[in-house]
Formats: C-alpha cells, sequence, structure tokens
C-alpha cells in the first residue's frame, strides 16, 4: 500500500497533500523475480553457502558475508569496509584494505529500484552507490573482482573469476549443490551470480511497524513517531526518500565531508560527477555510520547533517528540503519515525560450516 502524502496526525490511513508529491508506502508481501532466475529452496541454499564461503575470494579469507553479517544488519557497521588481509568483525576488524565506500545492507535489496506504484524490473534495477550494476546476479560478481574487497593480489582481475570456477568445481559438495539448484553439474560465473542474488532475495524486512500502519494498523505507530513521519514530509525528506524503499535510487550530490581516513592515504572518491545514490532507509537504525563513506556516525547526527545542508550542486530535489521550523523536539520525532522502519525479522542464521571447510564469513 502507498501512501499519499500528508498522513493526518491521528494514526488513521486518511489521505491528503497535493497527488503531484512523492510517496511513501508500505513494501509489497511478495517480490518479484527475473524469469530467468526464479528461486528455488536448492537455489537459495547454495547462494547461502557461497555468500558464506571465503573459497570465492583470492586469499580464501574475505566472504560476501565479511562486510553484510547479519549481527550487524547484514552491513558491517564500519564508515568504510576493510576486505582482503582483515582480522575481525565488524568495529573490531582491523588489518584490512580499504574500501572505497560504506557496507550497504543487502536486506531488501530484493526490492531495489520499485517506484511508488511497486513496479520494479529486478533484472534491470541499480546497485551500488553509483548504480553501477543493474542486477543483483550482477552485484553478486562485483565484489569478487575487487582488489580491495575479495579479490586480493594473487590474481589478475581477468583471472579471478575462472579461479573461483575451477576451486568450485573441484568441490564434491558443492558439484552436488549446482547439480541440485540448476539441474546438472554445469559451474560457472553467471551460475555463481545467480545463487547469491537468490539466496540475497530471500533476505527480507517487509513488516517494519510503519508497513503494518501503512496496511491499516493504527496502533503500529506512536503518536511521536506518527508526528515524526509528517515531519519527515513536511520537510522535504520524501522527494529523494520516497516510495516503499524510501529511496528514489537516483544519484544526488550532498556536501559530505571527505573520509579522512581515505585522506591520509590519498584516496580519493568521487562517485559518478560528485554524485551518489539515495540509499533506502529500510532498517536504518541498524546501519550506522551513514553516507557514502561513513562520515556521519549516528543516525541523530544524519538529520542534522540535513538541516545544516547547502546544495552545491544545484539539485533541485534537495532544494525542496525545507529545515527551517526543525527544533529538537521534531528531529526526536523525525528519529523515532525512522526507528519505526526497522524490521528485525530477517535471517539472522550463520553456517556452522561451508563446503570449503574455510571459516564461514572469511577472517572474522
Amino acid at each position: 500500500m502507498v501512501l499519499p502524502l500528508l498522513l493526518t496526525a491521528c494514526g488513521d490511513a486518511s489521505l491528503g497533500g497535493n497527488g503531484n508529491n512523492p510517496q511513501v508506502g508500505s513494501l509489497p508481501l511478495s517480490i518479484i523475480e527475473p524469469a530467468d532466475n526464479p528461486s528455488t529452496s536448492e537455489k537459495i541454499a547454495l547462494g547461502r553457502m557461497l555468500f558464506w564461503d571465503p573459497i570465492l575470494s583470492g586469499n580464501e579469507d574475505v566472504a560476501c558475508a565479511t562486510c553484510h553479517h547479519p549481527n550487524v544488519g547484514y552491513g558491517d557497521n564500519l564508515d568504510v569496509s576493510m576486505g582482503v588481509g582483515g582480522l575481525g568483525l565488524a568495529t573490531e576488524r582491523v588489518s584490512g584494505a580499504l574500501v572505497l565506500r560504506n557496507a550497504p545492507t543487502i536486506i531488501n535489496t530484493a526490492y531495489n529500484g520499485i517506484d511508488e506504484d511497486g513496479n520494479y524490473d529486478p533484472s534491470a534495477t541499480v546497485m551500488f552507490w553509483d548504480n553501477r550494476s543493474v542486477s543483483l546476479e550482477a552485484q553478486a560478481l562485483d565484489p569478487i573482482r575487487s582488489l580491495e574487497e575479495m579479490r586480493g593480489e594473487m590474481f589478475t582481475e581477468e583471472e579471478i573469476l575462472p579461479e573461483v570456477v575451477f576451486r568450485l568445481s573441484q568441490n564434491s559438495e558443492y558439484i552436488s549443490m549446482f547439480t541440485d539448484a540448476f539441474g546438472d553439474n554445469t559451474i560457472n560465473e553467471e551460475r555463481i551470480g545467480k545463487a547469491i542474488a537468490a539466496f540475497e532475495r530471500s533476505l527480507i524486512a517487509n513488516n517494519s511497524p510503519f508497513d503494518r500502519y501503512a496496511r491499516g494498523d493504527n496502533s503500529a505507530l506512536s503518536q511521536q513517531q506518527i508526528q515524526g513521519l509528517n515531519a519527515f514530509i513536511d520537510a522535504g525528506c520524501n522527494a529523494c526518500h520516497s516510495g516503499p524503499m524510501f529511496s528514489d535510487f537516483q544519484l544526488h550530490e550532498l556536501p559530505v565531508d571527505s573520509n579522512q581516513k581515505l585522506v591520509s592515504e590519498g584516496i580519493s572518491d568521487n562517485g559518478v560527477n560528485n554524485t551518489f545514490r539515495t540509499p533506502s532507509l529500510r532498517n536504518v537504525e541498524l546501519t550506522a555510520p551513514y553516507m557514502h563513506n561513513g562520515t556521519v556516525r549516528t543516525l541523530r547526527e544524519a538529520i542534522v547533517f540535513y538541516d545544516d545542508m547547502t546544495n552545491p550542486g544545484g539539485d533541485p530535489d534537495i532544494s525542496q528540503l525545507d529545515f527551517d521550523d526543525v527544533d529538537d523536539d521534531t528531529i526526536d520525532a523525525i528519529e523515532a519515525f525512522l526507528r519505526s522502519l526497522t524490521d528485525q525479522s530477517f535471517d539472522k542464521s550463520i553456517p556452522e560450516s561451508v563446503p570449503s571447510g574455510l571459516n564461514p564469513g572469511g577472517n572474522i
């Protein structure tokens, strides 16, 4: 259910406001899958093992789960991630190669690209902070190729995926799992991406208090949260944080401070002409720190950031922001509303082992 704005403060689903405004609303209860990659329990099980198995990394020390761990909302709670050569989980991780950007959660990425009417094409939707991949299947392979994230220096970008395919093809358990998932024992890059994507699509959290409220449960939000929702809309936050995922999935330029950790290493990141994608606000309280480079530490600081923000790129959506009447109580209410987007019901299970025999999640 998508709610035209503005919602009333009494907790019912009365509709009002200008119908041309961006909308927010509940997530669909089911997902759309690509026609060429329907999910099956066998494919999800294979994808789960691949997601957790460091056999996919050059040095066999990093897995997808290293930077997208269920204990921290399928992110890593670091400003920017640490990949190959690192040791430890989340904020305890040390010594790894610095990745340019903050690790976004993969919860609800099954809905990426969804518009206000609930429409999206899972085979042609954007991924990453710079929108460089167009499906979960494509996204799943990109970190394996990345020098800092998973590949390391043992293999070139062209060599690493054939090496991973070779490793998997020598493992009897993986041969059996690929056969169960795809009908024969062929192991290739495409099937690796499809299996991981199928697992990622299973990580759904679509029953937050806000979702229940938007579906008609008037008691699901507190009065403070309803006030925060209305303040969120009044301030124009929904110009970019719109739709069921609270993202327009577009690139915008914000005056975000440089990450001094990267600066000290001589690393710069200008995204796409200084723009980065609007992140979803789903489960946002679980995924601090914020912004593409993790320079905003807390949810409250993120709200205050927009209160003090300039518009260096002249972005018309950003120009709609209006924080003139936002006081501390209003900031408290907006923060309370954002916490109503949290749904902890996603899969938090961690496998006891993976087919390679390596440590699930890598060196964490």
